[in-house]
């Protein structure tokens, strides 16, 4: 079978399927199991495709006809221009958490800082702070012993391993016997923000196959915000940053919280213009 063939075959049931532009995710996908790149198609449109690659490539295609997100299917998101390795174990990495890495090197330096990331899933915040910040230190906290191994795995890759610690646990009570209260310079997290409803209402893509434990939280019927912003007023340094990102119609919710104790609060939109992070700063 010729290459043009493979894409129409793939085009019609990634069409009949209700996948959203599926001409781009055919060529993704066979670029993949080609081991080439989506130009390389466009160049050899009539080359042959051997047996072997096609039955890869249809597999995939038939994984992303059941709604599993393409990053899954390939194993990896980009981040701030850096390759995570992604699984159904954690949280596809989105543009929109970016803000909560660039509203937090706003206000950091390259020094001897401790950082920690709660929450850290894929490890995208960890990994690209620590990466930036090169002088500092980044404990890295999720429930997930397996999103922590897929986050163990992306520091490696990204050569930052001597630099983050990996803890598993809830908030910053792992912290407890390895930093002092009031020792933290910045906090950074995306937390799970999805209500019971909202869930219902998600694309397939996310509501089937994203884990639950990062959308919606250990416990669906508490905000996890407020233990949050109170954790964080006993680790941080006076000085410290808390960069959240937070859901749409959040702001009012989230901003409450910081009436005492916080000297500073900002907020960052996204490129949509929806109010996305929230940063306070520890009187």
């Amino acid at each position: 079978m010729q290459i043009f063939e493979a894409l129409s075959l793939a085009c019609h049931e990634l069409t009949h399927n209700a996948v959203i532009n599926p001409r781009v995710d055919a060529e993704i996908l066979l670029a993949c199991s080609l081991g080439r790149s989506r130009s390389y198609l466009l160049a050899h449109f009539q080359d042959t495709v051997d047996e072997s690659l096609f039955s890869d490539f249809f597999c995939k295609v038939q994984e992303r006809c059941k709604g599993k997100p393409l990053q899954y299917i390939l194993g990896y998101q980009e981040f701030r221009g850096l390759e995570f390795e992604v699984s159904p174990a954690v949280f596809i990495p989105r543009p929109e958490t970016e803000f909560v890495v660039k509203t937090a090197l706003k206000y950091l330096v390259d020094s001897r800082l401790t950082i920690v990331d709660v929450g850290t899933g894929s490890g995208c915040l960890a990994v690209t702070l620590a990466k930036t910040l090169r002088h500092s230190r980044v404990w890295a906290i999720d429930l997930s012993e397996s999103a922590l191994k897929i986050a163990r795995r992306n520091a490696d890759r990204h050569g930052v391993t001597q630099r983050v610690g990996f803890l598993q646990g809830d908030l910053l009570e792992p912290l407890t016997s390895l930093v002092g209260e009031g020792q933290i310079d910045a906090i950074v997290s995306n937390p799970p923000y999805v209500s019971q409803e909202e869930l219902l209402t998600l694309q397939k893509e996310v509501r089937d196959w994203e884990p639950h434990l990062a959308l919606v939280g250990q416990d669906p019927e508490s905000s996890i915000y407020p233990h949050l912003v109170s954790q964080s007023l006993m680790w941080l340094k006076p000085g410290g940053l808390l960069v959240m990102e937070i859901g749409y119609r959040m702001q009012e919710e989230v901003c409450a919280l910081f009436r005492q104790g916080w000297k500073r609060l900002k907020i960052s939109e996204d490129l949509s213009g929806i109010p996305r992070v929230v940063m306070g700063v520890k009187v």
